[in-house]
């Protein structure tokens, strides 16, 4: 990952842990599930590639 978009990440998600990867349907790039490293719950979703982050609110 580009480090530009690894500070962004650090910024929206905070500490993760990669939880799934899946081939992005828009751009064909990496699609990265993360999960929070101690609790377990799935925080977020972001693709390099389409220079996408989510961060999941439940």
């Amino acid at each position: 990952m580009q480090p530009d978009f690894d500070s962004e990440l650090d910024n929206i998600l905070g500490p993760r842990k990669i939880f799934h990867i899946m081939e992005c349907e828009i751009c064909g790039f990496d699609e990265i599930y993360f999960k929070d490293p101690e609790t377990a719950q799935q925080i977020g979703v972001a693709c390099e590639g389409c220079h996408y982050i989510k961060k999941f609110d439940f």
